[in-house]
């Protein structure tokens, strides 16, 4: 992971103040932006040096759109939050709001050499050149929410989840519809299959990433993301988190090491955070396995 860049609007108008949590994925800073704004109309500049995708997943108050001239409106029938806009580098368009109290919206700042990386063939390059407004997505809000979890989390960042939502939502965006239609049984070839579950049964307890595993097999993230589930019926993260719990249990019914040892030998940050991961997954305390298995 590699840190993201200074954060600031640009040309700020009627904002009163802003908050943010930033972390970095696939090359991609992404950062969960709460914003207030005082009565009336507001707006600042959505440009960037870099590519920038902005997703609304809250408003409060009166309403928001992105705008290409501050004082034109944009067409639009929906009016709730839930819509994305994308910004291609160096693009004027303006985010304005009238009589919102709060706002609060995650962005993606990225190069675009980043998506052939990430999609492959996947990509569909005309989606990645003229700008959108006011795309409603249901894919897209989806992986930002959980995104915008992850910037706020206070639990040990994961290189594989985030990178996996990131390229979630890039394909959600520029993805092509070759790719969604695709057969479900295309998964990973016999050799790609084997080679993968040896990569992360021996990487268990490190912090590896959707990276690593696509490329061990000579695929995209997307290409690989989507073979692996048809493989396996589940995601890669997913697979890999049930892994360390199942060795995470063996040793609670097998040895006598405590829970912040057992937490450690399994790549979990303090016993704190092994706790809440095993909670989440199984829907109780490691103690609590522990005693019912053993009476």
């Amino acid at each position: 992971m590699s840190n993201p860049e200074p954060f600031e609007f640009r040309s700020p108008h009627g904002i009163k103040r802003f908050e943010h949590q930033s972390r970095c994925w696939n090359s991609i800073s992404v950062r969960h932006v709460v914003h207030y704004s005082n009565p009336g109309r507001a707006w600042h500049d959505l440009s960037s040096e870099r590519t920038t995708v902005a997703i609304v997943l809250e408003q409060i108050g009166g309403y928001c759109e992105p705008r290409l001239n501050v004082n034109r409106p944009t067409p639009r029938s929906r009016y709730d939050a839930g819509h994305a806009v994308f910004v291609p580098a160096n693009t004027p368009i303006w985010g304005y709001s009238d009589n919102i109290k709060k706002t609060r919206d995650l962005r993606l700042h990225f190069d675009l050499d980043m998506l052939p990386k990430v999609l492959g063939e996947d990509l569909n390059y005309s989606k990645a050149t003229a700008p959108l407004l006011m795309l409603y997505d249901e894919r897209v809000t989806h992986c930002a929410a959980l995104l915008a979890e992850e910037c706020n989390s206070s639990l040990p960042e994961n290189r594989m989840y985030g990178e996996s939502l990131t390229m979630a939502l890039m394909a959600a965006l520029f993805g092509s519809q070759k790719a969604s239609n695709q057969a479900v049984n295309s998964g990973l070839a016999r050799w790609q299959l084997r080679r993968v579950l040896e990569f992360l049964e021996a990487h268990l307890t490190e912090d590896i990433g959707l990276d690593e595993l696509a490329q061990s097999v000579g695929l995209s993230q997307s290409q690989f993301a989507r073979a692996f589930k048809a493989s396996t019926g589940l995601p890669p993260y997913k697979l890999w988190l049930n892994n360390r719990i199942k060795r995470a249990q063996e040793m609670l019914l097998n040895s006598s090491d405590s829970l912040s040892e057992i937490a450690m030998q399994n790549g979990f940050a303090d016993q704190s955070h092994f706790t809440k991961t095993f909670r989440r997954l199984t829907g109780t305390t490691p103690a609590n396995w522990k005693r019912i298995r053993r009476n």
